[in-house]
């Protein structure tokens, strides 16, 4: 169908070997992210060789995590394909889950005066990043949502994906919107909003509801599950939950520091 767009997933090749353009625009995603943190922190005041140091420590712990995710909850997948990363298969939830475990281990080893400063400052990229990476997926030809209609009025590129021969909703494309919407809602809010672990909390909730929402359309054969359990869905819910949580406790401890404040006058 002319209306919609076709490419190759190899990028270029050095001698006989393929470099994949979801490989490519990962890299572009992390290095942009790099970026507008550096940018940000300086616009902040911030110490601007925070986030390639953080950059340092959740990269590889992303990656492993986003790797460990596919091979433990893919159809088809083992431990024993870990390595074999040309396969496919990575999760981004898994990757959200690796940098921060990655970025906590950091924290505590820095012990930052102001630690929710460090995850601040990831978040308002990392949803920059992840709408960058999603573009892998098109090239991959994956994570598409229900067959439509071709003869469909809206049935045209990006909003639908052609993949043999059969048209679907291009989630990867929502998602990629979604998150364009949320980088700039966090970026305002951690400019110009002075209280720490705000632009986190709301991150962790946007997001979850985002991937929450989005799951619900995916093929089956790209959600990843325990059993019965969707497991994206799942760790989105508890990103919403843990999200109320932070935010709550923001709003409870900023309260307790004004009227101990007002005791003290």
């Amino acid at each position: 169908m002319d209306k919609l767009l076709q490419v190759s997933r190899v990028a270029f090749t050095i001698g006989n070997f393929e470099v994949y353009w979801y490989g490519v625009i990962i890299c572009a995603a992390i290095l942009t992210a790099i970026g507008v943190a550096t940018y940000f922190c300086k616009v902040k005041k911030y110490d601007t060789e925070m986030p390639l140091n953080i950059a340092f420590v959740i990269v590889p712990t992303g990656i492993v995590f986003a790797r460990l995710f596919s091979v433990i909850f893919e159809s088809g997948l083992s431990l024993g394909d870990f390595f074999n990363f040309r396969t496919g298969g990575m999760s981004i939830i898994g990757a959200v889950i690796g940098g921060a475990i990655g970025l906590t281990i950091y924290v505590l080893i820095k012990k930052p005066k102001e630690p929710l400063l460090f995850f601040d400052t990831l978040v308002v990229v990392l949803i920059l990043a992840q709408a960058i990476g999603r573009w892998g997926n098109f090239f991959n030809g994956e994570v598409y949502g229900q067959v439509v209609d071709p003869n469909s009025p809206w049935c045209f590129f990006p909003l639908v994906v052609e993949v043999n021969g059969m048209f679907y909703q291009a989630l990867f494309f929502y998602e990629c919107v979604l998150n364009l919407v949320g980088f700039f809602a966090l970026a305002l809010v951690y400019l110009i909003c002075k209280k720490k672990g705000v632009p986190t909390a709301i991150y962790l909730i946007y997001y979850g509801v985002v991937r929450t929402i989005l799951e619900t359309f995916r093929q089956e054969e790209y959600i990843l599950r325990l059993g019965s359990v969707a497991i994206s869905q799942l760790f989105s819910i508890v990103m919403i939950v843990a999200g109320i949580a932070l935010l709550v406790y923001l709003i409870v401890k900023s309260k307790k520091m004004k009227v101990s404040n007002e005791q003290k006058k």
